[in-house]
């Protein structure tokens, strides 16, 4: 009895956390339409959001079914082991979801509900039978296969379904409407978006007539009854509002449908995927009243086949209990919302993977992405010279566009699709969850949204021959993180039912406190990540800038920063093997690592601003390559210092002697020292004590041939190592280039700062 309790109180815990940690992930399915094509401030997106999560918990009473019986047979279990089981469920989905919130990875928390429950019944199962306690029973009648199989199908199927739909209705609508519907298309637009309205409207109705707990029955009449006319009704009300406010104000009608299709999707999120975050807790709560009211003693007595009844809730939990629930969830969910860095996190990469235009890249290329994309030019290149000319002339003019959609920035963050495409991905993937919804089907919400967004970004042609690659292996990357899901959910679940079956609530407690810090080092590390994103400015600005004050403002910035993070490095490396300390020196390795991914994309951001400079500027242009030219090779010989160090003691091989390390500690500081002076001169743009710095480099490089004879000698003696003397001679080699690409730098940087300042004309209101 006492583990009976225990696991009721700590599902009902583990219902907050999951519901925070699963809309921490999900909430990029109603979001990344809305964030990518900035159709209002993010906070007043979170509102509209939160409007459509509470109505969506109120109708998602006929989703709870699944969690009771949509993958397992309740009747071939007791109360205890069916606590069992979702407990083992529960902790398995809050550090599965978590550690993909903490890679920026959306996952679909219904594989992986779904695959626990497998793992969960099958572990029961075997412990049945290991137990002589199936008397008869197979695994068959544990777990609901042939729903299991419908539900993994319909899953399956509605990748390539969204997939195909998203490019579908993607190409045709850009061949209506083109790139250049601003203030065109007013009668066209009034018209589809009133479709598009009342398709999500119809869906929404629908909704509540397949799940609604607390609808009025005179509402559930009219719309039973009346909803051809309440539609039509819609259709015209919607399209006259449209019409009239396109022509008299000039309005966007895309970015009311998006709007609107923001809060229909995140309803249907909240009606489909709800039961995937508090669904078993509250199957356990009603469990455990039924239980209190059984009058027995033995949890183990009670079988559970009352949870095969639809009426259980009737039964049970009153409506208004069913209301308070509901509402605090979409609370919960609201303020996750608004306060969830890893839920920013997460939408980006998706947004990221969808933009227009072309940049940074998260994801590095890799050998099935460049075979898909080499096989689709392929294709594309065929079909081009198969296809009359007129016909691909008039395809050509639907999609050519300028600059500024892709470039635009609004106060709130830029713009990375415009609303057309985003209205597509809302109402495509809306109508398709929520006929799921509608049917008691559990879609993943994730793989239809991500899906219909790849699709029309794919139809878009946002995915050009600079960013194929990386977009592909993006999205191969993602699709198989959902196969990783299922399969760690299934032997998580496995694993944890062994554990509480036998370890009792003992071993559930302990299972709690360590996945409790796991949760906690996972955030710790999420944290520790965004600084360094924070630091090396990950997220640049895609918008065009074209003057060269920004150029050489941001440009010193950038080398700055840069050379800052090279110093710390710097450090970290040698430091580390001085003192033998591989911990430092996998630190300086991971961030030699990064900061050379971020310098080269910082690199080509700056390189691509520069080309829309005015021909005034042209003439500063190779002293604008020349210095990050200098930087790129710089950071680079941090890597080739750093890596080799850590892998000496990677592989425990000795460290340095005695005199190589006092040699070493003296180097340190002087070139720390050497670095920190460079930084002020940077900073301040004091370039005339340029002969300075080239001072302190000839006194270093001298002081580095004064080491490299010293280490030849102790070597004829017998004294050094081999890969440590190798090592250490190294370290100096790539301390002198990293000397002589610093100085080149600061030139470089130098000649462009006066270049700019001779280029840009005065200012005529100043004196």
């Amino acid at each position: 009895m006492t583990f009976i309790w225990i696991a009721v109180i700590l599902l009902g815990v583990f219902a907050i956390v999951d519901l925070v940690i699963g809309v921490t992930n999900d909430a990029v399915n109603f979001l990344q339409a809305a964030i990518g094509s900035r159709v209002a401030r993010r906070r007043a997106i979170y509102w509209v959001a939160a409007g459509g999560l509470l109505i969506g918990c109120l109708l998602s009473a006929g989703m709870m079914e699944v969690a009771r019986k949509g993958v397992i047979y309740p009747s071939s279990f007791d109360f205890t082991e069916i606590m069992v089981v979702f407990l083992a469920v529960m902790l398995t989905d809050m550090i599965l979801v978590d550690s993909f919130n903490t890679l920026g990875f959306p996952t679909s928390t219904t594989i992986a509900v779904v695959f626990e429950l497998f793992g969960g019944a099958m572990a029961l199962s075997l412990i049945k039978k290991g137990e002589a306690k199936l008397e008869g029973i197979e695994v068959e009648q544990l777990i609901n296969t042939d729903r299991a199989f419908v539900i993994l199908a319909g899953i399956l199927l509605s990748i390539f379904l969204a997939f195909i739909v998203g490019i579908i209705v993607q190409f045709f609508t850009r061949i209506i409407f083109t790139f250049h519907y601003k203030r065109r298309f007013k009668f066209l637009f009034s018209f589809v978006g009133g479709l598009a309205i009342t398709a999500i409207v119809f869906l929404i109705a629908k909704k509540v007539l397949g799940g609604a707990s607390f609808v009025d029955d005179t509402w559930l009449f009219y719309l039973n009854n009346y909803l051809p006319e309440i539609l039509m009704g819609v259709f015209a009300l919607t399209s006259f509002i449209f019409l009239f406010l396109g022509l008299s104000f000039d309005l966007d009608i895309p970015r009311m449908v998006v709007i609107f299709g923001t809060f229909a999707l995140a309803m249907s999120f909240a009606a489909n995927d709800l039961v995937n975050f508090i669904g078993l807790p509250l199957a356990a709560l009603e469990s455990f009243k039924v239980f209190l009211g059984s009058g027995l003693d033995d949890p183990g007595n009670l079988p559970m086949d009352f949870l095969n009844d639809n009426l259980l809730r009737k039964d049970t939990l009153s409506d208004s209990t069913y209301l308070i629930i509901s509402g605090v969830a979409a609370a919960i969910m609201t303020v996750t919302l608004f306060y969830s860095k890893k839920a920013k996190g997460v939408t980006e990469t998706e947004v990221y993977l969808g933009r227009q235009s072309s940049g940074y890249e998260r994801f590095e290329p890799s050998y099935m992405s460049r075979v898909i994309v080499r096989n689709f030019l392929s294709f594309h290149t065929s079909l081009l010279s198969v296809l009359p000319k007129p016909i691909v002339s008039f395809f050509d003019s639907r999609y050519r566009r300028t600059e500024t959609p892709e470039g635009a920035k609004t106060v709130d963050g830029v713009i990375f699709f415009d609303t057309v495409r985003a209205s597509v991905n809302l109402v495509v993937a809306s109508v398709l969850i929520s006929v799921g919804t509608y049917m008691r089907f559990p879609l993943s919400t994730t793989l239809v949204v991500f899906m219909v967004a790849m699709g029309s970004s794919l139809a878009d042609q946002a995915w050009g021959r600079e960013s194929a690659v990386y977009r592909v292996s993006g999205v191969l990357s993602i699709l198989g993180g959902w196969f990783f899901t299922a399969c760690i959910a299934f032997i998580g679940a496995f694993i944890f039912t062994y554990v509480i079956w036998y370890g009792g609530w003992v071993a559930t407690l302990i299972l709690t406190v360590l996945v409790g810090f796991a949760l906690y080092k996972s955030t710790k590390y999420y944290r520790r990540k965004q600084e360094e994103r924070k630091v090396l400015r990950e997220e640049f600005q895609d918008d065009f800038v074209n003057n060269l004050d920004y150029l050489r403002d941001e440009g010193g910035e950038q080398i700055r920063r840069n050379v800052q993070e090279s110093a710390k490095i710097y450090f970290l490396a040698v430091q580390g093997f001085i003192d033998n300390d591989i911990r430092r020196l996998h630190e300086a390795t991971n961030k030699a690592d990064i900061l050379e991914k971020y310098a080269r994309n910082g690199k080509s951001q700056l390189f691509f601003s520069f080309t829309k400079v005015s021909e005034d500027g042209i003439d500063s242009g190779h002293h604008f390559v020349q210095a990050f030219d200098y930087l790129t090779e710089l950071i680079g010989c941090l890597k080739n210092l750093s890596q080799p160090l850590y892998e000496h003691l990677e592989n425990h091989h000795k460290g340095v002697t005695a005199s190589q390390r006092d040699d070493l500690q003296v180097l340190l500081d002087e070139v720390t020292a050497y670095f920190n002076h460079f930084i002020h001169i940077e900073k301040e743009q004091k370039f005339e004590l340029l002969q300075e710095m080239v001072t302190k480099q000839n006194f270093l490089l001298g002081f580095l041939d004064d080491l490299r004879k010293n280490q030849i000698k102790r070597i004829k003696s017998g004294e050094g190592r081999t890969r440590v003397s190798i090592l250490y001679m190294d370290v100096i080699s790539e301390t002198k280039n990293m000397l002589l690409y610093s100085v080149n730098l600061l030139k470089a940087h130098r000649d462009f700062v006066a270049s700019t300042h001779r280029a840009t004309p005065p200012d005529p209101d100043l004196p």
